[in-house]
């Protein structure tokens, strides 16, 4: 770096010069002036990266290196000449030193906090007392009561969104009046966790199980719930330790939400929740918006963390064809129309569109799960029905996939006679989850701090093919949703997701609450709305 920054002076080309002979004749001047302002500046700034090294662990060391970070900034704006670019250099090498110095410090302190015994055992207790009392969307109302008094005990605020959703709001300054801030220092995070149950007959041996006949955290919502109720009592923790681990003047207009939503699980709650009052109002919207997803299978083993940039998570619908012909006796099929016949045909016709039109590079998955028609056998019914569902990975493919299904099932229809009626209304159509590439590397910056560095901890994962409707957040602000490994043999958490024998390995727990933290608190000290 003292190379370059001289390399590039008057007194440096005279220096080259006169090595190569050149200028023997002539002494000539090493020392100019314009070398020496730039170079004080440069030294400097590699006195501050080196101190935030040497003290990267203490909160006296980290206000120190903020405050010589500044200092370094102050005297390059002041410097009245630039004439080699090194004091903008040293500039910008003391911003980032202090901002990685500081990213450093709020992660070490949140891993501190989390890996206490306590805290882990509180987030075991809260997460059975949830798993105990499942419900299923748009019922989650005494999941919202407990939420709600978890916070109030936390002295953090919130609102009713497209009801029984919660969302809350942390205030890293404590000013909750986003209005009065600046607009250049005005940034949020947004943090969501689904909270509802599925209607499935738990089959356990837990004393926690399920306590309401019929329904089950089989998906672990309410360990989505637990981890984000465990990053907010971490923020307000790393709040409340002194202004030497986040200064002030970060704090300020700094915001994080936390979003606990209802209807996941096909009712495309996290929709209703941006079309609600509360969200369409809000005065400081999300810069970016993030989610965990418990992941308890082999390719992610319990203390691991995984995402991906691009599609994670495949767009689905569900769809419902309407058959209408003529029915009658069995015995006379020629003077009816066969609705059973149109519909068998659409079964097979169908399955062209994945093997015929679709792009092999491409995933498609069009399933037919259910046709139903007639009630006795010598009668040819009128109608028949089939349901099933659409899947694929890329925003064009599933909207192409889509309209391709209903254009088939009518042309089926037309040749053989009958009305056919495709329809995707009985439940919201969830997009693919894309993730924003530079959201998920910082989510892979800070799970290294929090789950480790070591091989096989922080993992690059396939895309899959269930949904999720984060899709519509991602489609809001540039997030990302990711998986935390959860598959534990030794406890016997090896049965997948929506299984009645679905275990949630709670080790898991306090990382999650910690990912969670770290990536807003992180993000926030970054001091910028974008990566």
């Amino acid at each position: 770096l003292l190379f370059f920054s001289r390399a590039h002076t008057k007194a440096g080309r005279e220096r080259r010069a006169y090595y190569r002979g050149s200028m023997r004749e002539q002494r000539p001047s090493f020392r100019s002036s314009r070398v020496d302002a730039p170079l004080f500046l440069l030294l400097w700034g590699l006195f501050v990266l080196t101190t935030s090294f040497t003290f990267s662990n203490r909160g006296d060391g980290i206000a120190f290196v903020a405050s010589a970070a500044a200092k370094t900034n102050a005297a390059a704006t002041s410097s009245e000449k630039d004439p080699d670019g090194t004091v903008a250099f040293a500039t910008t090498f003391g911003k980032n030193a202090s901002k990685n110095a500081l990213f450093d410090a709020i992660l070490s302190s949140v891993k501190r906090s989390s890996s206490e015994k306590e805290f882990e055992t509180n987030l075991k207790l809260l997460r059975r007392r949830l798993h105990e009392r499942p419900e299923l969307m748009w019922t989650e109302t005494e999941t919202s009561a407990l939420i709600k008094k978890e916070l109030d005990a936390l002295s953090i605020s919130y609102e009713d969104a497209a009801k029984p959703g919660i969302l809350a709001t942390i205030a890293l300054d404590g000013d909750m009046d986003v209005s009065k801030k600046s607009s250049k220092n005005k940034i949020a995070v947004l943090l969501r966790a689904d909270m509802d149950a599925l209607p499935v007959t738990e089959e356990t041996e837990f004393e926690f199980k399920s306590k309401n006949e019929g329904k089950m955290h089989a998906c672990g919502h309410d360990g989505h719930v637990t981890m984000l109720l465990g990053a907010a009592k971490l923020i307000k923790r790393v709040l409340e330790s002194g202004k030497e681990i986040i200064p002030e003047k970060v704090r300020k207009g700094k915001v994080v939400y936390l979003l606990f939503q209802p209807a996941e699980e096909g009712g495309a709650g996290a929709k209703k929740m941006l079309e609600s009052k509360t969200m369409r109002n809000m005065k400081l919207k999300p810069s970016t918006s993030f989610a965990l997803h418990n992941w308890p299978y082999v390719e992610t083993p319990s203390g691991s963390f995984g995402t991906r940039g691009g599609t994670i998570m495949a767009g689905a619908g569900t769809f419902e064809i309407t058959v209408t012909g003529k029915g009658g006796h069995a015995a006379v099929p020629h003077k009816n129309i066969d609705a059973v016949v149109c519909g068998s045909k659409i079964v097979t016709d169908v399955q062209t569109i994945v093997s015929r039109k679709a792009s092999a590079l491409d995933s498609v998955v069009i399933t037919i799960s259910t046709f139903h028609a007639g009630t006795v056998s010598n009668v040819m019914p009128d109608e028949a029905k089939l349901t099933g569902t659409l899947r694929s990975l890329q925003p064009e493919t599933f909207r192409w996939a889509i309209d391709e299904l209903s254009r088939v099932a009518k042309a089926v229809g037309i040749a053989n006679g009958c009305e056919v009626e495709v329809s995707f209304a009985s439940r919201e159509v969830y997009p693919p989850t894309v993730n924003d590439a530079k959201a998920a590397e910082f989510a892979k910056r800070v799970a290294r701090e929090i789950f480790g560095k070591e091989e096989g901890k922080v993992l690059d994962v396939d895309p899959v093919m269930p949904a999720e409707d984060f899709s519509f957040f991602a489609n809001e602000y540039p997030s990302v949703m990711n998986w935390i490994g959860s598959y534990n043999e030794a406890i016997g958490a090896v049965h997948p997701l929506h299984s009645a024998k679905y275990t949630l390995d709670e080790s898991i727990l306090k990382n999650g609450a910690a990912a969670h933290a770290g990536y807003a608190l992180g993000f926030l000290a970054m001091n910028s709305t974008q990566f």
